[in-house]
Formats: structure tokens, C-alpha cells, sequence
């Protein structure tokens, strides 16, 4: 059976692609295929989520503060601050460059020319530039995208474009963006969206709206809070709460609006949690309130738990999941007085939405392990 390498950032932290992945490469272990993941980084002793037992991990750099790792935290920190010795072949547009240095470059191009299996796949736009420029001739490489098309700047799209010449393949997530690489590249695209569980847990719906996601500005928290203030006496009326789960830059500034609109009592925050199915099941409303958003995840795992989805519109993954008004709402783009309205009918309206629910376990199948499986075993028939 084909044999796979995951070139990753870091399978030990939270994230939509940690898990998108995670949940492939345990998919593909189950089949029987030998996996590895190749983890750049290193900050915890186990992966966020849970992997198969045959699946193989190596870490390029390791940043648990153990003795035998002092030489690599130090050689990594001297070399990220010293201007000379930043990275130099990794793409300057990298969101997390900061992260970086010409140490753990090297490690990584020597890693990449190193895989042995039939396949190896990128993870990650900068990193899919540097498996083109030193994959291995026998070896499949795969560059393997997360993100639309569209979001990422274009001087990087330039770049993302040059080096897809150079891979075997390249995977999206929606049909949409497909298109967008098909029109600019003679390389194969294809269509592998993320595996969602659709196991339904029990549990008692509460009068909940949940989001989750990193804290930063691209994910529209700030959107979501600033809806809620329009509707707050409406959340309180009808005992509703809002309770959002994350982690990132953007906590203290979501702790400061609350705190200036006074609405403590009618909106959580909660770190990060391996747990989001158990609490999507008690909620009844989950809001994607992205500005960008690839493909949206916790879409699916929203329908899998029977909580009514709402998101923004102009956005490829919402946009290539949702229906309105058949599986869930759109509403315009970044329009916050529009948000407001359908969450607050959707509270008032919260046990005739039925037909929403069931469209969305209608449209899980199509994200289910075993349709996903084939989807990317497809590219090599």
C-alpha cells in the first residue's frame, strides 16, 4: 500500500488543520497505510489529538524544557533574532516567519529531501514552496492547501503559483478554489475537503450560542461580540448565552469589549478545548463569523451535534457548505446588524428548525471518513 509523509508545523498545538489532518493520517493508518508526520515543532509531550498507533511522528525541533533540548531552544532563539541568520529560503509571507530562523530551515529542507515514502504532502503554502524547490524526484509530493486562494497577499499567490509547477499535485478544499488553481496551473487539482465526524453525542440542549476558533482578527470574534451587544437584551430575556471558545492575540481586546459594554453575564470566553463536540451538542446555535475562512470545520461539527449554523457569506468554505435557509444561514459579509437579526430569529425560532438539522446531516455524508478517503485516494488511480 502507498506509503505517506505529513510535512507539518506543529501536531502538538490546536488547529483547524492540526485536526483536518490528524483525523486523514489516522484514516490512512486504519487502511493500513504505513504514515508518518514530519512536526516541525515541538512544545508538548502528546499530539493535540489523538493519532493512530502505527502512525510515526519526527520532530525537528523540540521546545519542551528538557536538558537535551537546551542546545536547540538556544541555537533556534540566538539564530530568529540575529538579522543574518533569519531564514532565507522560506517564503517571507509566511504568517508565523516569526517563528523562524535559518536553523530550523535547514532542518527542514534536509528533512524534506530525506522522505522516503511514495507520497509526501505539504501541509502549508510556505512549506509547499520549499518541497517544490527540494523534493525528491521519486517521491509523489503533494502541496496540499488549507487556506482559499484569494486570502492569501498577492505577491504570495505569485510565489504559490511558480512553485505548484513544480508538485505532482495540488489538493484544495472547495470546487471553488479549485477552479481558481485550474486556471493557473497545468498541474492536477483536486478536490480533498476535511473528514468530519458526524458521531451525534448525547446531551441536553441548552440555550447556548457557541464560536470557536484562534482569536485573531481574520476569525471576526470582534463581529460576533459587537452583534451580541445589539441583541443583548433579547440573550438575556430568553436566557441565552454566548460562549466562545479560543486562544490568541485578539483575548484581551475581546475581554476589553465586554467589559466596556457590560456583558459579562451573557458571554463567556473559554480557552481552546479537545472537547468542542461535547459542547457544540449542548449548544443550539454555532456562529462562524469569519472574515476569511477556508473551509469552516466547525461547520460540519456543528451539524453533526444538531446546533443551526450561521456564518457570513464571501467566504469559500461557508459559501461551499451552506445553503441558506436549507442547512443553515448565511448573511452578508462583515454586516453585523444582519448577524444580529438572524441570531435573534433563530433564538425566537429554536424549536421549529428541524428541516435545518436535518439537511445538515444530509449534507455530512459528504465529509465522511470513507468519502474523503476515496476523494484523496482518487488522485492516484
Amino acid at each position: 500500500m502507498k506509503s505517506f509523509t505529513f510535512f507539518m508545523h506543529n501536531i502538538y498545538a490546536m488547529g483547524g488543520t492540526v485536526k483536518s489532518i490528524s483525523q486523514l493520517a489516522n484514516t490512512l493508518a486504519e487502511k493500513g497505510h504505513p504514515v508518518t508526520i514530519v512536526s516541525v515543532f515541538r512544545g508538548k509531550n502528546h499530539p493535540y489529538f489523538k493519532l493512530h498507533k502505527d502512525i510515526k511522528v519526527q520532530v525537528l525541533v523540540d521546545y519542551r524544557l528538557k536538558p537535551t533540548n537546551f542546545n536547540a531552544i538556544l541555537a533556534n532563539r540566538i539564530k530568529k533574532y540575529t538579522p543574518l541568520l533569519k531564514p532565507k529560503r522560506l517564503s517571507q509571507y509566511e504568517p508565523g516567519l516569526n517563528q523562524f530562523s535559518s536553523y530550523v530551515e535547514k532542518k527542514m529542507i534536509k528533512a524534506i529531501k530525506r522522505v522516503s515514502t511514495d507520497v509526501l504532502v505539504g501541509t502549508r503554502a510556505s512549506f509547499n514552496i520549499l518541497i517544490a524547490k527540494y523534493q525528491n524526484k521519486n517521491v509523489t509530493t503533494i502541496a496540499m492547501e488549507h487556506m482559499n486562494f484569494n486570502a492569501h497577499k498577492p505577491k504570495f499567490q505569485n510565489q504559490i503559483i511558480n512553485a505548484y509547477r513544480e508538485v505532482n499535485k495540488v489538493t484544495t478544499l472547495t470546487t471553488a478554489d479549485q477552479a481558481i488553481y485550474q486556471s493557473k496551473l497545468k498541474t492536477p487539482v483536486y478536490v480533498v475537503p476535511n473528514i468530519a465526524n458526524n458521531k451525534r453525542i448525547a446531551a441536553h440542549k441548552k440555550n447556548i450560542i457557541l464560536a470557536a476558533g484562534r482569536l485573531e482578527y481574520e476569525k471576526g470574534f470582534d463581529l460576533l461580540l459587537e452583534s451580541i451587544r445589539l441583541i443583548q437584551d433579547d440573550l438575556r430575556h430568553l436566557n441565552y448565552e454566548l460562549h466562545l471558545y479560543g486562544d490568541g492575540q485578539e483575548k484581551d481586546h475581546l475581554n476589553q469589549f465586554i467589559d466596556q459594554y457590560q456583558l459579562q453575564d451573557i458571554v463567556q470566553l473559554y480557552p481552546a478545548t479537545p472537547s468542542l463536540n461535547q459542547k457544540l451538542a449542548q449548544s443550539k446555535i454555532t456562529v462562524i463569523p469569519s472574515r476569511n475562512e477556508g473551509f469552516g470545520m466547525v461547520i460540519l461539527e456543528a451539524m453533526a451535534q444538531d446546533s443551526v449554523v450561521i456564518s457570513f457569506d464571501g467566504n469559500t468554505g461557508p459559501d461551499s457548505i451552506l445553503k441558506n435557509g436549507k442547512n443553515g444561514y448565511l448573511v452578508a459579509h462583515d454586516d453585523t446588524s444582519q448577524l444580529a437579526k438572524r441570531i435573534d430569529l433563530t433564538m425566537h425560532n429554536d424549536d421549529e428548525l428541524q428541516h435545518i438539522l436535518q439537511e445538515g446531516h444530509e449534507t455530512l455524508q459528504s465529509y465522511s471518513a470513507e468519502a474523503v478517503y476515496h476523494d484523496f485516494m482518487n488522485m492516484f488511480n
